[in-house]
């Protein structure tokens, strides 16, 4: 399982007893992340893992599958029927009765609840008092170690920085050899490239023209793709982490445009993202000068209100920027005041993405995103390649 000096360190930090990581068949995707559990693990019924700020782990799993939780050094409890389970519980919280378990007041932050209302509703009446492990969980799943951080700002990012510039050069190419470029063409064009680079992904790239752009994760697959010629807006999303599977994921999106120039009303579009990105970036450097910590509803804040005053709040349809770990889509603070609420701090040896993006339907779509990165001292900085400011221009 995750190292439990960090947990009880955390723990012992957030003031909590105890984390109570509970599952029935495999409903709580994070408490099978927390206690490492193997893949091939049969787990047909509840069980659960208490975690004190102090003292030794404690399990309580069912008779029929008493090996569910062996491969943690813990004090092992077996049950079989459901007042078995209720008394086993009961000891948790008479010992820690102040507990984090996977719960977000009002669902404020969908990816932290996946206890259910029952089960919550039935640790209140064994007087727990219950708190969510949001806060918890990104201290122990999304900060990264010294060598991820290394690797990403050494290797991952600057290398897909390095192909979303080769691509620009493919579509470039292909145009002047054949009038047209397609989609799905670029799309693999771009995963030859990740591995050849030493890179991998768990879903292909987004390459999508001017309109197919409008819906933010249109995707071109084989069967469903569109052709692009001279003097169109192209929107290039990619996200790659190295092949060896341990590292953490850069995500960038870059527009380009296949012409010598936009129109007006496309520039304005294209200023418009440009500017409230760099009000996120900008909001991260001065906390940072002034010693204070950023909430990720804050970032979204300054974000949307970039896009909100150009005119375009309506067509700014989803959160600002998530957080980044070993999966693109990481347990950490996410840029988000929109989708959902997301009060917590953004923390040092983390990452996360800004993407504001405008999607106008049956016009155009643009978004640019960067990632950024917080050093061991909370510093931010962007990673890879500097930041997109001005259209790339193909023509």
């Amino acid at each position: 399982m995750k190292s439990l000096k960090n947990i009880q360190d955390a723990l012992k930090k957030l003031g909590l007893d105890a984390w109570l990581l509970l599952d029935f068949r495999g409903n709580n995707s994070i408490a099978h992340e927390i206690v490492e559990m193997p893949d091939n693990m049969h787990c047909t019924r509840r069980w659960a893992v208490l975690i004190p700020a102090h003292g030794t782990i404690r399990t309580l799993v069912h008779a029929i599958e008493d090996f569910t939780l062996a491969h943690i050094d813990a004090e092992h409890t077996i049950y079989a029927g459901h007042e078995g389970w209720h008394k086993g519980l009961q000891s948790f919280v008479d010992s820690y009765p102040n507990i984090a378990i996977e719960y977000s007041p009002m669902n404020a932050i969908p990816t932290a609840s996946k206890v259910d209302a029952g089960t919550v509703e039935l640790l209140r009446s064994m007087n727990a008092s219950i708190h969510s492990s949001a806060d918890l969980l990104q201290m122990i799943a999304a900060v990264w170690t010294k060598e991820q951080m290394q690797e990403n700002l050494e290797f991952t990012a600057p290398t897909l920085g390095a192909i979303m510039h080769e691509t620009f050069d493919e579509i470039r190419s292909t145009i002047v050899r054949s009038g047209k470029a397609n989609e799905y063409a670029i799309q693999q064009f771009v995963m030859k490239r990740f591995a050849e680079t030493g890179l991998m992904t768990y879903s292909e790239p987004i390459i999508a023209k001017d309109i197919n752009a409008a819906s933010p994760h249109y995707a071109p697959s084989s069967s469903q793709h569109a052709e692009f010629g001279p003097d169109t807006i192209v929107l290039i999303d990619m996200w790659a982490c190295p092949a060896h599977g341990h590292g953490t994921y850069s995500d960038i999106t870059w527009m380009c445009h296949t012409g010598t120039s936009m129109t007006e009303e496309e520039l304005s579009v294209f200023n418009a993202i440009i500017a409230a990105r760099n009000a996120g970036i900008s909001l991260f450097e001065a906390r940072f000068n002034k010693h204070q910590h950023v909430m990720g509803c804050e970032v979204d804040d300054a974000v949307r209100a970039v896009i909100n005053e150009r005119g375009f709040g309506q067509y700014f349809v989803h959160r600002t920027g998530h957080s980044i770990t070993t999966e693109t889509h990481g347990p950490g603070a996410n840029m988000d005041n929109y989708e959902t609420i997301d009060t917590r701090t953004v923390l040092p040896m983390t990452s996360c993405s800004i993407e504001p993006g405008i999607y106008i339907p049956g016009f155009v779509g643009m978004r640019t995103e960067i990632d950024m990165v917080f050093m061991e001292d909370g510093k931010p900085i962007v990673s890879g390649i500097p930041a997109q400011q001005e259209m790339m221009y193909l023509g």
